[in-house]
């Protein structure tokens, strides 16, 4: 006879914990990414000194959303938290602590950290679940955009495609999440762990 177990007591089994809620809330952290982004994109393209606002929700979606990623290889999230929380403690340094001159870099790397952890993020989408956008945001939109401003490359109009280029493809992948049952599985055994699937 065929024992066929829910995806909470597979979650368990694994020795995790990880329930309705906490998709509930890692899904609502995309959101805040999403809304962040395209906040960030508008702004910033008509030169509103409050974009920054975009970058702090982004980065209040990310923090969120990494707290509660669910991934059977402990060490993953692990990193992709660690990377938000060094990147976010830079720029805390940059802002207050870093003399001046110094200061844009700091903060610039420090965006780069949480990049890094939101990259981590939805290259896990991608992989689990084969969403495109992931892939793109992972290899090219986060990196490309960090790496630009930090050695000076960017300009107004890079900045502004990037900007909003991020946060179309956000979209996207996120419009895809939320259209996800809760707990869903992975649609490939991504994580290492042979016959089991993974969700997020």
């Amino acid at each position: 006879m065929l024992i066929t177990s829910t995806r909470e007591e597979q979650i368990s089994l694994a020795g995790l914990t990880y329930g309705r809620r906490h998709d509930f809330t890692y899904r609502t952290g995309l959101i805040l990414q999403t809304l962040g982004a395209a906040l960030l994109a508008v702004l910033y393209a008509v030169g509103n000194p409050f974009y920054t606002t975009g970058i702090m929700l982004f980065e209040v979606g990310v923090l969120l959303s990494a707290i509660y990623l669910l991934v059977w290889i402990g060490m993953v999230k692990q990193v992709i938290v660690g990377s938000v929380m060094i990147g976010l403690a830079l720029q805390v340094a940059g802002s207050f602590f870093v003399p001046e001159h110094q200061a844009g870099t700091v903060i610039i790397i420090g965006i780069g950290f949480v990049c890094a952890g939101a990259a981590g993020m939805v290259g896990k989408e991608a992989y689990c679940f084969g969403y495109p956008e992931g892939w793109l945001l992972a290899i090219l939109g986060f990196p490309g955009i960090i790496i630009a401003n930090l050695l000076g490359r960017e300009s107004r109009q890079f900045n502004t495609v990037g900007f909003s280029i991020i946060a179309l493809l956000l979209l996207s992948l996120t419009g895809k999440k939320l259209r996800q049952k809760l707990i869903s599985p992975c649609t490939k055994n991504a994580c290492g762990i042979p016959g089991k699937d993974v969700q997020s």
